[in-house]
């Protein structure tokens, strides 16, 4: 194990330590689960460990090759000479052999990538880059031949995921600025994300797009060469054609991508230059890419992973932003089903048999009937309950839900694998314009439901403990929803097969649910790590607040009814603006009760008050303009700062727990110099979703030794997770300082103290006092003048 790591800087102890664990963690072939608060260098530490420890792998299998054909060529056994001579002889060479044929696939690849970083290098420079001229001469002579592009040479390889693709380009950023920065990357991203085909992008689903690249991309690959050399440009304008996809053209790019380090910006400019495909590009990447950084689903999902031909066995799989990986794998294995799709489906199903029935063969035939009949089922299952009065929903286990619809003796793994196979979703849309006509009952979506439907289909051939079935009966909205139950199930190839798998996340508590529900299956060692803040404990105040100026604070959903428990809202805020320069970010339990909030400080004239001090931003539900009001909140606070004797000294931000606002958004410095967060934000508990979840965990583990049931215990850890999220958005970094104020007695209590993470639990005052709140929260920024960045 290494006793230093590069780093760009002088890395603090927290940050030494947890390279040298993460290190040890992987060396030593473990699971690893890695808790650093946001601010404390935790992407460059993964970064400066993780390849480290790549670049040393890579350097003992060199010499574990040499020292094999070392110690084969001194074997000796009581063979005659002659035949040790000649047995030696031929495996050194054998050895030789295979090592020489890997060298030499990746000489070519090597000699691919500096010719194509010379190309774009020396084409950028020119006004016209991608002429006819350029084009042909990237799409020819300098490319590798056709028999090398199945010689693909798979490298040691870190997968690195993360839920956004922005996420994912911060961390592209910050390999850049390591000691690491030749390493081989590509990023993956969806259609959406890196598809420059405007004939494509214009589509408003992602389904459209995705079929329609397909289309476009069949048809490209069925030019033969001569087409391809011959009046390039006329072809490409033809209909049914991808101007910007061809195999040479993909394979080109990619070694381009691996000859610098890009972010999905660059990438989708570079290639939109280049008239070539970065969607594609960055797939065929991967078998020789050292890092491949790619979102959640796509490596959480088999068929994904299986689409993206993405080999698990003996990778390391680094996870981060982690908190919410239960529900994640839960979510992206769930799937909705609405009752006026099934009857479009049926429809064009029914069409579609009746057009096409005598070319069939009749195993085809037998299956298109089937998936016929079930959707027919799970359609009049729909109509069946809606003429019961009461329940309105209902929910089966797997096995009763087959009952139900009599799917019970049917293959549904047959009919997935015909639907499938046969791209039997694609041929039924087609009849979607030409023969199904909207009605009252029915509306057509521009997406395949049949994809949903074998989906479902999957998901009903699962065990009966895996989900369950849940029917919601409205008068215009019927739906049905699988939801799946057991997180360990899809995660578990990837702790079979990869070499180690790493969880990381500024805020991991409670660490003990993820063991239990995603690592309990697998015997493998885990290392636990988590470390403190690299800030002076000077710099932070976290206080819990039980009283407001007349009443106790609860904002439980009972008791933010209570009249004026709202304005106490506006009397806490009016207080802390006061006091706070710069930044003050204030986030609700829900959109209605902030909502709700707003109203009321409005008609008590406490909003007016308010901003007169700071000017006010709200955030709303449904908004397509958070980026917008974010940027306006961040321009208001910046002009005020240094602006002494001015009356309004910055801004509000009033948002959501569990929002887009309290998740990945960087409220550094004087942007967030307060975080008040009001309430606690559970979820609803008649929520049908939520209640059988809370039965399968009671049903699978056991109590905590404070009799607290499994399901207890995941309503409140979900609830404080978007908590954590959102008072770690102030402290971004080492010199950075802010106050944390939590409004609700619940926060005083034990059992909701020690849910919080480490290094503000640690530093948390309790105050039942509003006056007393001011004045410390006042005196600590009375302190901190003169160290504002």
């Amino acid at each position: 194990m290494p006793d230093e790591f590069e780093f760009p800087f002088e890395p603090y102890q927290i940050q030494k330590d947890f390279m040298k664990n993460l290190y040890e963690t992987i060396e030593q072939k473990k699971i690893g689960i890695f808790e650093s608060p946001t601010g404390t260098g935790k992407s460059l530490s993964i970064i400066c460990s993780a390849l480290k420890w790549l670049q040393d792998q890579k350097e003992r299998q060199e010499k574990e090759e040499r020292e094999k054909i070392e110690t084969v060529a001194e074997e000796e056994d009581n063979e005659p000479d002659w035949v040790n001579e000649q047995y030696q002889r031929q495996k050194v060479q054998q050895l030789i052999s295979e090592k020489q044929a890997a060298a030499d696939k990746v000489a070519r690849r090597q000699k691919r990538v500096l010719k194509s970083r010379k190309r774009f290098k020396r084409e950028q420079n020119k006004e016209n880059i991608w002429d006819e001229e350029c084009e042909v001469r990237f799409s020819s002579s300098d490319c590798s031949s056709d028999s090398d592009s199945g010689e693909a040479v798979y490298s040691n390889k870190i997968y690195y995921c993360s839920r956004t693709h922005s996420q994912l380009s911060q961390f592209i950023h910050e390999i850049k600025k390591s000691p690491y920065s030749t390493v081989k990357v590509t990023i993956l991203g969806s259609r959406t994300n890196l598809c420059i085909n405007p004939a494509v992008t214009q589509l408003r689903s992602n389904y459209l797009i995705n079929e329609r690249c397909l289309e476009l991309r069949q048809s490209s690959a069925a030019r033969n060469k001569q087409e391809e050399q011959e009046e390039e440009d006329e072809k490409k304008k033809k209909k049914g054609k991808c101007e910007f996809y061809s195999s040479q053209k993909v394979r080109d790019f990619s070694a381009h991508i691996l000859s610098e380090i890009q972010d999905i910006e660059g990438l989708v400019g570079g290639a939109g230059e280049a008239r070539t495909c970065p969607y594609y590009s960055t797939r065929a990447a991967i078998p020789e890419a050292e890092v491949v950084l790619l979102p959640y689903n796509m490596m959480l999902h088999k068929d994904q992973r299986k689409s993206l031909n993405v080999r698990l066995k003996d990778a390391v799989v680094i996870i981060d932003e982690a908190h919410n990986l239960i529900e994640t794998i839960n979510e992206i294995h769930s799937l909705t089903l609405h009752e006026k799709d099934c009857i479009t489906t049926h429809r064009k199903l029914s069409v579609y048999l009746r057009k096409v029935k005598a070319r069939l063969k009749p195993i085809n035939l037998l299956h298109c009937k089937q998936v016929i009949h079930c959707v027919s089922q799970i359609s009049s299952c729909f109509k069946k309950l809606q003429t019961q009065k009461q329940p309105r929903t209902y929910l089966f286990t797997i096995g009763d839900f087959q009952t139900k619809t009599d799917l019970a003796d049917i293959n549904l793994f047959d009919l997935v694998k015909f639907i499938r196979e046969s791209h039997l979703a694609q041929k039924v849309q087609g009849y979607q314009d030409d023969v199904i006509k909207p009605s009252d009952d029915v509306t057509i979506h521009s997406r395949s439901v049949l994809a949903d439907i074998a989906s479902l289909f999957t998901c009903l051939t699962n065990a009966d403990t895996a989900g369950r079935v849940l029917l919601v009966c409205e008068t215009d909205n019927s739906y049905l929803r699988y939801i799946s139950l057991k997180s360990e199930d899809p995660f578990l190839p990837l702790l079979r097969e990869c070499r180690s798998v790493i969880l990381a996340g500024g805020t991991m508590e409670p660490i003990g649910e993820v063991q239990q529900q995603l690592l309990a299956a697998s015997s493998r060692d885990v290392t636990l790590f988590s470390c403190g803040h690299v800030i002076p404990p000077q710099n932070l105040l976290p206080i819990t607040l039980s009283h407001g100026r007349e009443m106790e604070l609860n904002f439980s959903f009972e008791g933010r009814k209570r009249p004026g428990i709202l304005q106490e809202v506006g009397n806490i805020l009016l207080e802390l603006c006061q006091v706070v320069p710069g930044g003050v970010v204030c986030f609700f339990p829900s959109y209605q009760c902030l909502s709700d909030c707003k109203s009321t400080l409005q008609k008590s004239g406490h909003l007016d008050k308010i901003s007169k001090i700071k000017t006010v931003f709200c955030d709303e539900a449904g908004s397509k303009n958070s980026d917008g009001i974010l940027e306006l909140y961040s321009k208001r606070v910046r002009s005020a700062k240094g602006n002494t004797g001015a009356v309004n000294t910055g801004a509000i931000l009033m948002s959501v727990l569990g929002g887009r606002m309290s998740e990945g958004i960087n409220f550094s410095d004087d942007l967030g110099r307060c975080v008040v967060v009001v309430g606690l934000p559970f979820a609803n508990p008649s929520d049908p979703v939520l209640q059988e979840k809370m039965r399968y965990l009671d049903s699978t583990l056991k109590s905590t030794e404070e009799g607290r049931t499994p399901g207890q215990t995941y309503y409140e850890n979900k609830c404080m997770k978007s908590v954590n999220q959102a008072i770690g958005r102030a402290i971004r970094h080492a010199n950075d300082f802010a106050s944390i104020v939590l409004l609700d007695k619940r926060y005083g209590t034990e059992r909701i103290n020690k849910k919080l993470p480490a290094w503000i639990r640690k530093h948390l005052r309790h105050s039942n006092s509003l006056q007393h709140t001011s004045q410390t929260v006042s005196n600590f920024f009375k302190e901190r003048q003169g160290d504002s960045v």
